[in-house]
């Protein structure tokens, strides 16, 4: 006995992961391609530029350094621009959609706008994955390569082999003046601590040939001398003992108390995205009298955010474009469109460097931008729903 068959057309589902979808997705992803890699055509031109007479060798030799310090230095110039060209590839896509009259076809299909923003969710998400791993994992391990084989001008600048003169610390009870050896181990040499009491007077100067950290916040000195006012009127300097004159007493070590993070002097000198992820938890939870303190705080949560600014940057391109380029793309529209991505673009750099300086909290810096593109693209899909007539109930008249 055969089955009863179902009579009409066949039931109609909503398929966030169709047909349309994974068309729209490939074009996204095909259109921030093309951005990112004219983006970084530019880039890497100036940056490689006036580095080729750094790098050693002639002839083939000479180009595979290029190649190299190429893939060395794409992990670096590409994420700040990763989010801006994901917004630029939508833009492109979305406008190109309009004037191929697909948008039409598929407004006409009556799609809901809320779905037609699945493949920029989807590209977002790719975007942000990527953009985690390249800048949180990748740019590290690159710059640490060129500092290791010394190649190229960040290779040279960075070379942590050198001392690279004195350097003038500021320690919770005074101050220090040293050489880095930055290891590891790390190493302090020809050194000088002054250390002020409660009330900011100096009462004990410690100079030492090397100076080595020890568990417990202790320093180990070596060869060395220490004064010490011990006397009433520590605030006079000038007048030491009863004969007036300064006495210092030498010592071959010494261990004394000094509250200075050894890895934040290993890394001294290295901008906060080029530390290791690991590295970068820890000195933002260290407490260091030094306004780098901001700038790890800053760079931890902009790691964990730039994920979500992708995501965003892609929402906000493809709401501006459904909302302006809903049936042509006007040039006027197109500016605007363009101009909002640079503002974005501009903005979250701007809070990021506001973070670095401490003018505002780490976490504002990273998250407020990208809550600020969500909530914008919330309120564009709801005025174009506005303008399509969904989901408003028009109250019936009554009839006198």
């Amino acid at each position: 006995m055969s089955l009863p068959q179902r009579r009409g057309a066949r039931p109609i589902f909503l398929a966030p992961l169709g047909i349309h979808t994974r068309y729209m997705l490939a074009t996204y992803l095909r259109h921030i391609l093309m951005v990112a890699a004219a983006l970084m055509t530019i880039a890497l031109t100036i940056d490689l530029w006036p580095q080729v007479a750094l790098l050693p060798g002639s002839g083939p030799l000479v180009v595979l350094q290029i190649v190299k310090l190429t893939a060395l230095r794409l992990p670096d110039l590409l994420p700040p621009f990763l989010p801006f060209a994901t917004f630029l590839g939508v833009v492109w896509a979305e406008s190109a959609f309009t004037e191929s009259r697909e948008r039409m076809l598929v407004w006409n299909s009556g799609r809901s706008p809320l779905l037609c923003l699945v493949p920029a969710l989807l590209v977002g998400l790719a975007m942000g994955a990527s953009l985690f791993v390249v800048d949180a994992l990748l740019r590290p391990a690159a710059i640490h390569v060129q500092i290791d084989e010394k190649l190229g001008r960040e290779g040279i600048r960075l070379d942590r082999s050198q001392r690279g003169g004195n350097h003038w610390i500021a320690l919770q009870d005074g101050l220090l003046r040293a050489e880095i050896e930055y290891g590891p181990p790390v190493k302090l040499r020809n050194t000088t601590i002054y250390k002020l009491d409660s009330q900011g007077h100096l009462y004990e100067v410690d100079t030492a040939a090397s100076a080595s950290p020890l568990p417990g916040g202790r320093w180990l000195l070596q060869d060395g001398r220490y004064w010490r006012a011990d006397f009433t009127d520590q605030g006079n300097v000038l007048s030491t003992g009863p004969t007036g004159q300064e006495t210092e007493s030498p010592f071959r070590s010494r261990t004394i108390v000094m509250a200075l993070n050894d890895q934040w002097l290993h890394n001294l000198g290295l901008s906060p995205q080029y530390l290791r992820l690991g590295e970068l938890k820890t000195l933002s939870r260290a407490h260091l009298v030094s306004r780098d303190a901001f700038g790890y705080r800053t760079r931890l949560q902009a790691v964990y955010a730039e994920p979500l600014l992708a995501v965003a940057m892609a929402l906000f391109g493809a709401s501006l474009s459904m909302l302006f380029f809903a049936y042509r793309t006007r040039w006027i529209a197109l500016v605007g469109v363009l101009l909002a991505g640079y503002l974005a673009h501009f903005a979250s750099r701007a809070f990021s460097l506001m973070g670095e300086f401490g003018y505002i909290s780490s976490v504002e810096a990273s998250w407020v931008v990208p809550g600020l593109l969500l909530a914008a693209a919330a309120g564009v899909l709801a005025r174009i729903q506005h303008k399509r007539g969904l989901g408003i109930r028009e109250t019936p008249k009554l009839i006198s």
